[in-house]
């Protein structure tokens, strides 16, 4: 019997295909084949609880979300663990930001508990991707003013230079964010010291789960330190080299053709 207790996913890139979607009906038989084998599922992303609740509102089933980069947890509609980043720090990273031509994105945004904030005059360069991420938008005339708790600042760069600018952004704001690339030419601004892996062991720990006892999935940047901290990391074959690079175990099948479902058949058959 395999001795994995939890398994956790990225969403993007990793958990769906590139259109978005996953295969509902073996998902849905997974998750009771999980369930009797006393497996958790955890959805960990980067996303905001919004978002994350409808991509899997298929699958009602998945009720355990460690959201905004382990900033928000939330089992059962119940809130576990929150880590938000200080107003005073939101404030100044984004004036910061919007004042220095190179660090200037083309979107910045708030992901707060009430809607995720931007600049009245900002656009995306892609409207139809930013409507399916951000379900909750709230447009204002100045980020620096807006009153509530945020867990992430997320800006959109050329994808060529997110690494560039994340790391700039670190060193520029020591210990006070966390700055990692996403993907799809997106940052993750968090609070310091605050990862997918934090979030995943604080959860873990309520369960009394020890970190050998997980498995996790992830295909970017913002998966490194969940893959490096858990029993079994797992890499998607289409992810990053920075990922792959930590990984215990690469997907035999990318994200287009099952590769998380793939491997959670063989952690239940005992083959890892």
């Amino acid at each position: 019997m395999t001795n994995i207790k939890l398994i956790a996913t990225d969403v993007d890139g990793t958990f769906l295909d590139s259109t978005r979607t996953y295969n509902h009906d073996r998902f849905a038989a997974q998750l009771q084949r999980l369930k009797a084998a006393g497996i958790h599922f955890v959805v960990a992303s980067g996303n905001h609880l919004g978002h994350l609740q409808e991509v899997f509102a298929p699958t009602p089933a998945v009720q355990t979300f460690v959201a905004e980069n382990g900033g928000l947890i939330v089992d059962h509609g119940q809130t576990l663990f929150e880590t938000p980043i200080p107003l005073a720090t939101v404030r100044s990273v984004v004036r910061d930001i919007l004042a220095d031509p190179a660090l200037r994105p083309r979107v910045l945004r708030l992901s707060g508990a009430h809607g995720t904030y931007l600049n009245l005059t900002d656009q995306p360069d892609d409207p139809v991707a930013q409507d399916y991420f951000f379900n909750n938008l709230v447009r204002v005339p100045d980020l620096t003013q807006v009153a509530d708790t945020i867990y992430k600042i997320n800006g959109e760069w050329p994808d060529t230079a997110i690494r560039t600018i994340a790391a700039t952004l670190n060193a520029q704001f020591p210990e006070q964010i966390h700055a990692t690339a996403s993907g799809f030419g997106s940052i993750d601004i968090i609070a310091p010291h605050m990862n997918k892996a934090i979030g995943l062991t604080q959860l873990a720990q309520a369960w009394h789960i020890a970190p050998s006892e997980i498995a996790a999935f992830g295909d970017n940047d913002n998966d490194q330190e969940m893959l490096r901290h858990v029993g079994l990391g797992v890499a998607m074959q289409n992810g990053t080299d920075s990922v792959k690079d930590v990984a215990n175990l690469i997907t035999p099948t990318d994200n287009d053709h099952e590769g998380v479902l793939n491997v959670i058949d063989a952690i239940l058959a005992d083959e890892l």
